[in-house]
């Protein structure tokens, strides 16, 4: 993701002046209007589609037809599909359900259509709800928050996540397209259930932190990930990491950006030489806070993707981010962490201390509707904590398994 849109364009557009034959602009072309803009300023004569394709095939039906909002978004996330191909296996889409499974995976019209009551309006409940409304059912949406989207925010917060919120974009299009009805700020209730009166209950209440078994977690100083991510808080200057999964190197990537400079700054104090470029460098990645990180396994980003992995360990080394490995946190007080590692006990204070150990599914409708007698299904995080890769395929495979 962290290739800008059209990132590659200039190269075209260099090559194009140099030769008398059509050139073709490639990578990062994700809507009709960048490969129109392409085009039209002439960078190149043609623009080459790759991993759009993958997230929708009919990305040029709906472009020529003046559909964009419809197209599958691809976020260049690489997960399902260089990844699955570093992994040796086939090709497949976060996005896109159906990628590399078109022939088991159809959408099939029902002939019993069901009044669905979808409780979350994350990522997993808008496919299942989309899936449904495309297969026949009559699906309803319910989210206590005030959007849709559940966690992806908090996903698309650290530094070149923010793609991921083109999922939202283009649910909200589908929604929109079946004439789904989302009924935001409201919580499923067992009242609600029994006014409501549904076929089938989809429970998608997505997951919560998991606060891990440390003493003194309760300090003042410790705070959760999803916390740094959805509020971006004040961290200070010293700030701890507990957690080196994917979750834990990206919060880390988001407080060492802290004060850097931005795209626009750079571009500003380059244009007019205000500092040498060394300096400009140096402050690209000199933050406010210095950000340590803590693993207890031997190596951290183990879930990250091979595809994408260097690059972050590579943002992570560039800020100064330290990562302790085989570093298991003991205790934590007024600040100060201890932790053991190489058979010693070793102590440090920091102004933050922010947790990513992981998540926990929350899935609290599930003995009501085992008491209701009510046909349900459990899906996404609710199910078992995933990836958005797991909730749009859960999403679509349970509303598949509708009958």
């Amino acid at each position: 993701m962290e290739l800008p849109r059209s990132g590659f364009s200039f190269l075209a557009m260099n090559v194009r002046r140099a030769v008398s034959i059509p050139v073709m602009a490639s990578n990062r072309i994700t809507t009709p209007e960048q490969a129109e803009k392409i085009l039209r300023d002439g960078q190149a004569d043609m623009v080459n589609l790759g991993r759009v394709l993958i997230a929708d095939p009919y990305w040029p039906r709906k472009a020529k037809e003046g559909r964009p909002e419809e197209i599958r978004p691809c976020v260049a996330c690489s997960q399902g599909c260089t990844d699955e191909l570093f992994n040796g296996r086939p090709v497949s889409c976060i996005g896109n359900a159906r990628a590399g499974f078109e022939g088991e995976r159809r959408i099939r019209i029902t002939d019993h259509p069901k009044k669905i009551m979808i409780a979350g309006a994350g990522i997993a409940g808008l496919e299942v709800a989309v899936t449904a409304a495309r297969t026949g059912h009559r699906p309803v949406l319910y989210d206590r928050a005030a959007d849709i989207g559940g966690q992806i925010y908090i996903a698309a917060a650290p530094p070149h996540k923010s793609e991921l919120l083109e999922f939202v974009r283009y649910y909200r299009a589908m929604l929109k397209k079946y004439d789904i009805p989302v009924r935001l700020n409201t919580e499923v209730t067992p009242d609600l259930i029994r006014n409501q009166a549904p076929d089938h209950l989809i429970i998608a209440q997505g997951a919560a932190p998991l606060v891990p078994p440390i003493k003194g977690i309760d300090d003042t100083s410790v705070i959760s990930s999803w916390d740094v991510l959805a509020d971006d808080p004040a961290l200070g200057k010293r700030v701890a990491v507990i957690g080196g999964g994917a979750v834990g190197l990206e919060t880390a990537h988001f407080a060492a950006r802290k004060g850097c400079l931005t795209p626009d700054m750079l571009h500003f104090l380059m244009t007019y030489e205000a500092l040498s470029p060394e300096r400009l460098r140096e402050y690209m990645f000199k933050g406010t806070s210095r950000v340590t990180v803590f693993e207890m396994l031997e190596k951290a980003g183990q879930d990250v993707g091979k595809s994408t992995r260097w690059i972050l360990m590579g943002n992570l080394d560039r800020h100064g981010v330290k990562i302790r490995t085989s570093a298991r946190v003991m205790s934590i007080r007024d600040g100060e962490l201890t932790w053991e590692q190489d058979g010693a006990l070793r102590k440090e204070t920091f102004d933050t201390i922010i947790l990513a150990s992981g998540a926990k599914p929350v899935n609290t409708l599930v003995p009501l509707a085992e008491e209701m007698g009510l046909s349900h299904t459990v899906i996404g995080d609710s199910l078992n904590v995933g990836r958005i890769n797991d909730a749009v395929h859960g999403g679509f495979l349970a509303a598949s398994a509708l009958s």
